[in-house]
This record gives C-alpha cells, sequence and structure tokens, in this order.
C-alpha cells in the first residue's frame, strides 16, 4: 500500500471528499486537496520541526502533520470521488490538486506519476510540493509534462544557519540550503516566474528582517512566498518551542504582501535593534488601507489553497485566513501590527533550546 497506488489526504481532504465525517467551523472549504506520498520505508529527511522526522516517526507511519492525521487512500479511490464531485456540481468544488512528495528515493517516479494520473483524469490544476535534494532539473520537466502547472518548495527557514540547524547537517539531515536556492532557480527556469512559490514558516529563530530578505530574494528570483506561522508538532524536537507573537506574524504577512505586489522592497523598509519592521517604506495613508482591505492577511499560496486553520486551532485567533476578514477583524490587523515586544523566540532562543532538548535526550 504505497505511493503511486496509495496516498495520503489531509484531514480536511479526506472530510471534503466524504472519506471521513467531520464540518468545517465558519463552512470554510478547502478548495484544495491535498495528497502526500507514502512509502513503507517513511521520510528519510530529519527536519526537527516535522512529525515525519526520521528520528522522530520510527516508521512509516504519518504520526501528524500540521498536527492532524493523513489518513490512507487508493489513489483510484481519491479519482472517482473527485470525478463525482465535478460530475454532481456539489458545494465543494476543488480549484486545485497538491501532490507533496517526502524525502524517499523512490518519491522521483511516485510523484510524476500520481499527477499523471490524476491530470489525465480529473484535467485539474495540480501544483507539485518538491525537495530540490530529490527532485533536479530532468524531473522538474517530467512533473510539467505530465500536468504539473505549479511547484511548491518548503525551504521553512529563513536563513542558511537555521536551515542547517533544523533541516541540514547539524539535524542530521539530507537537505542543503545552497540546493534549496539551486531548486527554487532550476523551478522557475522550468515553470516561469510566478509559477513557483517557496513556504516559509515564521517563528524558527530568525527575525523580521531576516524573514523579509528571503521574501525579497525569492521575488527577485521568481518566485512568490507562502506563508506559515510555526506552530508546535506534537513529539517533535521543537514540540516545546515558542509560537511567533501574532504581532510579529501580522508584519511579516504584510511585507511579504507588499514585496509580491512590487509596492516595495525590502531595502525601503526600516527596522529597530531587534529586527522588526518599523517602517515599511510606504506611505502611512497607503499602508492604512493595505491593512484594512485585508488582503494580506489571507491565506497566502497557490490559487484557490486556503489551508483552514493550519497556523492555529479553530477559536484561536486566525493568522492566516481561509476567508476575506471582515471590517471587524480588519480593525485589529492596525493594532497587532503596531504592537512591539521583545522577542522571546531567537537564534540564540533557539541554540539553547536545541542544546537542552540534546541534553535532555542523552540523559
Amino acid at each position: 500500500m504505497e505511493s503511486p497506488d496509495y496516498v495520503r489526504l489531509s484531514i480536511a481532504a479526506d472530510i471534503a471528499l466524504g472519506f471521513s465525517n467531520g464540518r468545517f467551523k465558519h463552512n470554510v472549504k478547502p478548495y484544495c486537496i491535498n495528497l502526500l506520498l507514502h512509502f513503507n520505508d517513511g521520510c528519510k529527511a530529519n527536519c526537527l520541526y516535522c512529525g515525519q522526522a526520521r528520528e522522530i516517526s520510527k516508521g512509516a507511519t504519518c504520526k501528524t502533520l500540521i498536527r492532524v492525521e493523513w489518513p490512507l487512500r487508493s489513489l483510484n479511490e481519491v479519482i472517482e470521488r473527485l470525478r463525482e464531485v465535478q460530475v454532481n456540481g456539489c458545494s465543494l468544488r476543488p480549484f486545485r490538486i497538491c501532490v507533496a512528495s517526502v524525502t524517499n528515493r523512490r518519491a522521483v517516479k511516485a510523484e510524476i506519476e500520481v499527477i499523471r494520473r490524476v491530470y489525465n483524469a480529473l484535467r485539474l490544476p495540480i501544483s507539485a510540493l518538491i525537495s530540490p535534494t530529490i527532485f533536479g532539473l530532468n524531473s522538474l520537466k517530467e512533473l510539467r509534462d505530465s500536468g504539473t502547472e505549479r511547484i511548491g518548495i518548503a525551504i521553512d527557514c529563513a536563513t542558511r544557519e537555521i536551515f542547517d540547524m533544523l533541516r541540514g547537517r547539524e539535524a542530521q539531515g539530507p537537505h542543503s540550503w545552497d540546493r534549496y536556492i539551486e531548486g527554487i532557480k532550476e523551478a522557475v527556469s522550468i515553470f516561469g516566474r510566478g509559477r513557483v512559490g517557496i513556504h516559509l514558516i515564521v517563528g524558527l529563530g530568525e527575525t523580521e528582517m531576516e524573514a523579509v530578505n528571503l521574501i525579497q530574494e525569492a521575488h527577485d528570483i521568481g518566485a512568490e512566498t507562502h506563508l506559515f506561522s510555526f506552530y508546535p508538532e506534537g513529539d517533535s524536537i521543537l514540540e516545546r518551542w515558542i509560537r511567533p507573537p501574532i504581532s510579529q506574524y501580522r508584519r511579516v504577512q504584510l511585507a511579504r504582501y507588499l514585496i509580491n505586489n512590487g509596492f516595495v522592497r525590502s531595502s525601503e523598509m526600516i527596522f529597530n535593534s531587534y529586527g522588526q519592521i518599523i517602517n515599511f517604506g510606504v506611505s502611512s495613508i497607503n499602508i492604512r488601507r493595505i491593512i484594512e482591505f485585508g488582503e494580506a492577511f489571507i491565506t497566502s499560496g497557490c490559487p484557490g489553497c486556503t489551508r483552514p486553520f493550519a497556523n492555529e486551532r479553530p477559536g484561536e485567533q486566525i493568522r492566516n485566513y481561509p476567508y476575506p476578514p471582515d471590517n471587524r477583524e480588519s480593525k485589529k490587523f492596525m493594532r497587532q501590527i503596531e504592537t512591539y515586544i521583545k522577542p522571546r523566540n531567537t537564534l540564540k532562543t533557539l541554540k539553547n533550546y536545541l542544546k537542552n532538548r540534546i541534553k535532555a535526550a542523552i540523559e
């Protein structure tokens, strides 16, 4: 029961396609159906914030990813459910399919095959979430030719140092910062500007300035940034790591929106001694209008991707809105952006945290 014949569905997708029972708060629907490859020998990476990390999972079972279960389903059954949705024209009309890889030597051929089958059967827009560690230029071309419209690359960390600590050599993982940057450039060369997105997690020890600089670098390459707010994954190494305050996340959200839409460059922004944004490089009148409009705080991703409650639990303050915020919600954004507290989730704090976790594990 492995890919390409079997895939895992996010619990939201599983509910939306009728495999599981459940309902969505605010009647939010996931208009992107997320599929995840599965192999009996699991993922070979060791990203310290991930529930699939090699040292945590101890096997192929997807214990948790984005803090929810990912049920294993037959790809043929998934395609049939999606076809029924298309034919019946029910309230769920998936805008796209996102097929995510894992770091496994068999993942390249499996992802290409899953996408080929889905695209040939449904002709829906398809995004592929890949790791440049295993996907090179030729395999990117094969993804394009099999029906992939867009590429996502989860670099996750804003700096080389944090990447190495959490995903690379220091984490005993296979990933390399240089290879990821090279892979982003390769993806843009194959799919074109605006059809490649990087995933960036805010709150892993970076400053706002470092996050903004990566967003600008990606934009200059031709890739957009899809933001996530760190939320600790149970049983992962970072299960007790500090969530970023919503003020920090809101400022990075706004900066991403301004950069990706060409309003300003990161070099025009002003930062304080903590690396926090104190001036966005845009007039105060225009900033207020953009904030009140609210689009900057809607989930950033491929067209149609809402990722409902991926960054928080229902009932908590929403970080990525899966729907347009109303006026009452928009009024909060300015207050949040103008709130400054001394950062706790710093690089120094991260180093101490990891040192203590490793020491506790040894003892």
